[in-house]
């Protein structure tokens, strides 16, 4: 008896741990964090009504990804902003998702085609609705769209690692990406088509727009200046879908 229950509870420690992993991660690619934000163990462990152990373990295998940074005096944190790190991230960004996205001009659907045209017209209506609580999250789901549909687990996986850190910088490029909403057409347009090269070159001009923003931002006197999201308005926008191209 005492062996089964020290079992279910070991499960439901690895449980908690997975779901307080998964939603870390979430909320980093979303940037809902801040850069250089620090946090707290208590905190988390609240909002994701556990203990405090499962979130430790996610904080650990965090900085293990270097998505998080143990600081010797604060404690764990969001890395800072740099225009060294950001560049770099940009650079590698632009190589590794420019390949997905050309390679998935040769494996996409119809469907997954019909599927980037729904989340595009939710980034545009966020954006007409003055909704952008979601904004950052629905841009999320439509470059990852494009990513699985390359079909190469280890290149998604390698693109999400590199998302948990650029992600707490994206908030202050939120204005700009409404003009990387025509990227997203150009990417569609090429996607169908079947034009990897186009494919890539829309994409790495959307992440280059961006991260220009970011550097002038970090690389200014007043650092980089990212303000929380906004809670997102209750009223659920419809999502319409629009019919393929001929």
């Amino acid at each position: 008896m005492l062996d089964r229950r020290a079992g279910a509870a070991g499960a439901s420690r690895e449980t908690a741990h997975v779901r307080v992993h998964a939603g870390l991660k979430e909320a980093l690619m979303n940037g809902d964090f801040l850069p250089g934000q620090r946090l707290v163990v208590r905190q988390i462990a609240e909002k994701f009504r556990t203990s405090a152990m499962p979130v430790r373990e996610a904080f650990r295998q965090l900085v293990s990804d270097e998505a998080l940074f143990d600081h010797p005096n604060r404690g764990v944190i969001v890395p800072e902003a740099t225009v060294a790190r950001i560049s770099d991230l940009v650079r590698v960004r632009c190589n590794v998702e420019g390949t997905a996205a050309e390679w998935a001009a040769t494996t996409i659907s119809e469907a997954e085609i019909d599927g980037l045209v729904r989340l595009n017209e939710r980034m545009h209506e966020c954006v007409s609705e003055n909704v952008m609580a979601d904004y950052l999250t629905v841009n999320r789901r439509f470059h990852f769209s494009v990513y699985r549909a390359a079909r190469s687990p280890v290149l998604e996986q390698m693109i999400e690692k590199l998302w948990l850190r650029a992600g707490p910088f994206l908030n202050v490029v939120r204005p700009a990406y409404i003009s990387g909403l025509v990227h997203h057409d150009e990417i569609i347009d090429a996607l169908r088509r079947g034009d990897g090269q186009a494919a890539r070159r829309a994409l790495v001009a959307d992440l280059t727009e961006a991260a220009d923003v970011i550097l002038r931002a970090a690389a200014s006197p007043q650092g980089l200046q990212v303000q929380p999201r906004a809670a997102p308005r209750r009223r659920r926008i419809p999502i319409t879908a629009r019919a393929p191209a001929k």
